[in-house]
This record gives structure tokens, sequence and C-alpha cells, in this order.
């Protein structure tokens, strides 16, 4: 099962790659290039923080529930027949913008505090608010709400969240693991192209988010039949 589900969710990413370029690629670039910056204006022998770098964090806090929520949105109105522009994503995106950072930081926070509790519950813990994200752009649910309702319906679709998204954690991280130490053979270490790869496995990321879409979408079914 979960193997059909990797192949569907790879047939919907490259159906559907252009719209989703559009709507994340101009912020993974932003982000990209904020890294960039951070990267070269931190000293090594005093590797304290620095406006660039704290410019990244806010950067990614600030951009990823954005381009997040508007590709969950833009994830919804394609299942619904309905696709919607990039703006039209991007305005949900903004609009539900307080609601999925709460959302996303209440569940890292649950997430980090079962991390320290040697690692197993924080894994159990990040399936089991699988679908928080959705909750909160597809049923607006507020940031409690989300948490507790993916709580429940993930009861049913632990494995199979598990297991899928374990599969693309292993194929993006040992390819972006590969590219590396290719580079390194090499003799390349262009701070360009590790940009580059940085941004082409950043868009990958949206991989996990189709895959849980996915999953939600046969818990949703499953309940409403």
């Amino acid at each position: 099962m979960v193997s059909t589900y990797l192949k569907q969710t790879w047939f919907f990413f490259r159906a559907n790659m252009q719209p989703i370029m559009r709507i994340q690629l101009p912020f993974i670039i932003l982000i990209t290039l904020i890294s960039m910056s951070a990267m070269q204006s931190v000293d090594p022998e005093n590797p304290e923080l620095n406006n660039s770098v704290l410019m990244f964090y806010l950067a990614s806090l600030i951009f990823l529930p954005l381009y997040a929520g508007a590709t969950i949105a833009y994830l919804e109105s394609v299942v619904s027949n309905a696709p919607i522009s990039t703006t039209a994503a991007l305005k949900i995106g903004l609009q539900r913008w307080g609601s999925l950072f709460i959302t996303k930081l209440l569940g890292a926070f649950a997430i980090a505090i079962g991390l320290l509790l040697f690692f197993i519950p924080g894994v159990f813990v990040l399936i089991r608010l699988g679908f928080a994200e959705y909750h909160s752009i597809i049923e607006r649910s507020a940031p409690a709400d989300a948490l507790k309702n993916s709580w429940q319906d993930t009861s049913d679709y632990f494995w199979p969240l598990l297991n899928g998204l374990a599969f693309l954690f292993v194929v993006l991280l040992g390819g972006n693991l590969l590219i590396e130490t290719l580079l390194q053979a090499m003799g390349i270490d262009s701070l360009i192209i590790r940009a580059l790869f940085d941004i082409v496995f950043g868009f990958l990321n949206c991989l996990y988010t189709i895959y849980g879409f996915r999953l939600y979408c046969v818990m949703r079914e499953k309940q409403s039949g």
C-alpha cells in the first residue's frame, strides 16, 4: 500500500510540478541567498550569531508557513477539480499564516520534548501530528484543534505515514549526500553550485507534503464514506 501511495505522490508531483514551483521557488531561492550570505559572514574562529544568520532564521520562520500553506491550498484545489492560481494559493497561505505558524511551533515544541525522551517518542509525536497542517489550511482549524484532530486521525495511518516519509527521507538525504561526495571527489567547492543543489533539494521537500496530503485524503474519504 505504501508503494502505491509513493507512486501516486510522484505522479502528482510530476503532473503539478510547475504550479508548485511557482509557489515555492521564489521563497526557497530567497532563503538560500540569505543562507549563502550568512555562511560567508560567519567567522570560523568566532562563530557567533550575526545579523545575517539571524535574518536567515527569521526568513525561514516567516516564509515556510506561507509557502507551505499555499502549497496545501493548491493541492486541495487540484483534488477538488478546481485548480487555483499561484496568487490565489499564496493569498490563502497568507490568510492562514498565523494559524499555521502557531500550529507548527506547538508541534515542533512537542516533537522536541519527545526527541529528548530517547528519540523514539519524538518520531511518534512527529507522525501523529502529520495531518495538523492540512487541518489548519483545509479545515481552517485553530492550532490546538488542528493538533488534536491530527492526533486522532493518524491513529490508523501511523505506519503508512512513517514508512512513506522515512523512505522519502532516506532517498532525499541519500541523494544529497551522494552529490556532496561526488563534488568533493571532483574537487568542486563552489558556494554557487552548493546553493543550486540546496534549492533543488529544498524544492523536493514538497514530496513530504504531497505524500502526507495523499494519506490525509485517504483518511478523509474513509471518514466521509
